[in-house]
């Protein structure tokens, strides 16, 4: 039997053995719970990591996705840009042999430009002088400018300017065909260079003379039959050396081997000609001027009444494509009006429309 103080004793130590023992649980117990607090904070960032690495990820896909888009954009124009760089090669080779050729013609007519014309009577009197006298004569010259135009594209002129500009400010307009089908063309204005002044050195060729007022008839028999009257001495005449007839004017150049039988003519200046079935037919004598361009100057002229149209496919026959045209334009609930001239000019054909004073095409 356990004497009583070591039962004591062995109590107290129980006791401080149970206080040990619940400071160790204590302390498991708060190391458990920091355990799970870290382990909770760990869950977070490892769930806001993997979020940021999915949000990161997709961007990088999306920027993928664009960045080949983008590639292939560029490609695309790249090639396109390649491609209008062997058209453009293209034409300034084209445009640099026409240039050759241009100059090549013109070096064969330098310095002796022909102005064929009727000398004005108000203007131009001839005096029988050969020489230049340092002053030179005026001539009414009328602009006839030649317009290329390009294939898919039409001229059209408005009676009234207004109408013109309303259509150029519109630019685009939907012309419809036949059904529910329609194209889509784009009017532009029309800018020309014309010129303004052009200065000349003239001379009067002693041997030559120009025969205006001629009947409409064959140009081989009608220079035969002047030939005849202008080579016979007792009409004033004499040997004629050569002969040309101008088609665009319709006159007549005859060139004697005398220089004095031009001077008396021209002095004369009407004669009358027999021609077929003896009739007579008064024709006019004046002097043949042949002369050189020393100056030209030019200004960009606007045509007010003349809309240029592109773009236009080849769908249809050009005449009914012409017709369609100048049907939509002339509606006033499509912007157009009364049209004066329409010049429709297919693709892949060439055109050239001609600008007068005053009349548009």
């Amino acid at each position: 039997m356990m004497a009583e103080g070591g039962l004591l004793d062995s109590l107290e130590g129980v006791k401080e053995e149970i206080i040990r023992q619940r400071a160790l649980y204590d302390k498991v117990i708060a190391d458990q719970a920091q355990l799970v607090k870290i382990n909770s904070e760990r869950e977070h960032w490892a769930k806001e990591f993997t979020d940021r690495f999915v949000k990161i990820t997709d961007g990088l896909e999306q920027a993928k996705e664009q960045h080949l888009e983008t590639v292939n954009f560029h490609r695309v124009k790249l090639d396109s840009l390649k491609q209008e760089e062997a058209e453009l090669h293209e034409a300034l080779k084209e445009t640099e042999t026409a240039l050759e050729e241009q100059e090549a013609k013109e070096a064969e007519v330098k310095g002796a430009t022909n102005v064929n014309t009727i000398v004005p009577k108000r203007e131009v009197v001839f005096r029988g002088a050969t020489a230049a006298t340092g002053n030179p004569q005026l001539f009414d010259v009328k602009s006839r400018i030649k317009y290329p135009m390009e294939g898919g594209t039409a001229l059209i002129t408005f009676e009234d300017e207004i109408v013109a500009q309303k259509i150029q400010s519109l630019q685009t307009h939907k012309v419809t065909l036949e059904g529910e089908c329609y194209i889509t063309v784009e009017a532009h204005p029309i800018q020309l260079m014309v010129p303004t002044s052009v200065q000349m050195d003239t001379r009067v060729c002693p041997r030559s003379i120009l025969v205006s007022q001629l009947p409409d008839m064959d140009s081989e028999v009608l220079l035969d039959k002047l030939e005849i009257h202008f080579g016979k001495s007792f009409n004033g005449g004499g040997e004629v050396a050569s002969r040309h007839f101008q088609e665009d004017t319709r006159n007549a150049v005859l060139v004697f081997t005398n220089d004095k039988i031009a001077l008396g003519l021209t002095q004369k200046e009407n004669h009358e000609v027999s021609f077929p079935k003896n009739s007579k037919h008064k024709v006019r004598v004046t002097p043949f001027v042949n002369g050189t361009i020393t100056r030209v100057e030019t200004k960009a002229l606007a045509c007010p009444r003349t809309v240029l149209l592109t773009g236009i496919p080849g769908v249809m026959d050009a005449e009914c494509l012409q017709d369609t045209l100048e049907i939509f334009f002339q509606k006033g609930s499509n912007g157009g009006g009364e049209i004066s001239n329409t010049l429709y000019n297919p693709p892949g054909q060439t055109a050239v429309a001609l600008f007068e004073q005053d009349t548009g095409i």
